[in-house]
């Protein structure tokens, strides 16, 4: 999950450091939370096909 180190490095947080709201939060939270819940999405669906592939290796 490399991804979660790239999204939370400086200059690309710096990027998101703006001034605005989307649905009245900063731009900046909308980021963090955003991508925190890609990236659980993300561990979630590699679990579940790691998961069906060592239960297919069994079989």
């Amino acid at each position: 999950m490399l991804v979660a180190l790239f999204i939370w490095l400086p200059p690309i947080v710096g990027m998101f450091s703006l001034d605005g709201t989307i649905l009245g939060l900063p731009i900046l939270f909308v980021y963090f939370f955003v991508g925190w819940a890609i990236l659980i999405a993300l561990c979630a669906v590699l679990t579940s096909a790691l998961r069906n592939a060592a239960q297919t290796e069994r079989k």
